[in-house]
């Protein structure tokens, strides 16, 4: 069964944003300039994923949790 969707569009565009912002800090952290302490590199390596996912899918277990949505008004199926 389906999940029902919590994450608006714009909210699921700023999310896939953000995940390929955070490959790219990576890449530039390993690639270029060893800049990062290893806890932002945790904390980035884990938002990578979860941003990518929840922006795809636009189902936030975050916001599931908090009863938010930000996907506006739904019809029922």
């Amino acid at each position: 069964m389906a999940e029902h969707q919590n994450v608006g569009v714009l909210d699921s565009r700023i999310r896939i944003l953000l995940g390929i912002a955070c490959v790219g800090l990576l890449v530039y952290h390993f690639a270029i300039a060893r800049l990062m302490p290893i806890y932002v590199l945790v904390v980035v390596v884990v938002g990578v994923p979860f941003f990518l996912k929840t922006g795809r899918t636009r189902v936030c277990p975050v916001m599931k949790a908090m009863n938010i949505s930000t996907a506006g008004p739904t019809t029922a199926q």
